[in-house]
């Protein structure tokens, strides 16, 4: 399923080529450290992933995690490695995320770890 939705956003110019091989290559990464078994568990953050990345190159904006959710994603005992596989990931990027994206980003990692 992720798959189609990638190749559907590239088809219809809504990533581009660049932001769609990030994307796979993340998909690689959660797979090579366990985190996923199939591409398919990490669909909803390799959505926002493709999104939050074609954002960066526009002026559009998303508000931050709201503070209340953002205090429970911190009070979660995976947050710690959600914020190691997060600066990995990030480093794969193409571009340099707004600030304002990384809670959602720890919202999926914590998640993800959590359904391991």
């Amino acid at each position: 399923m992720i798959q189609e939705k990638l190749t559907i956003l590239k088809e219809n110019n809504v990533i581009t080529d660049v932001v769609y091989d990030y994307t796979q290559e993340v998909l690689s990464y959660l797979k090579n450290q366990n985190i996923i078994t199939i591409e398919d568990q990490a669909d909803v953050f390799i959505t926002h992933l493709a999104m939050a990345t074609a954002r960066q190159y526009t002026d559009e904006n998303v508000n931050s995690v709201d503070p209340f959710i953002y205090d429970e994603i911190k009070a979660n005992s995976r947050y710690e490695e959600a914020v190691h596989y997060w600066k990995k990931i990030s480093a794969l990027a193409p571009i340099t995320f707004r600030e304002n994206e990384t809670g959602y980003f720890y919202l999926h990692l914590v998640a993800l770890l959590n359904n391991e």
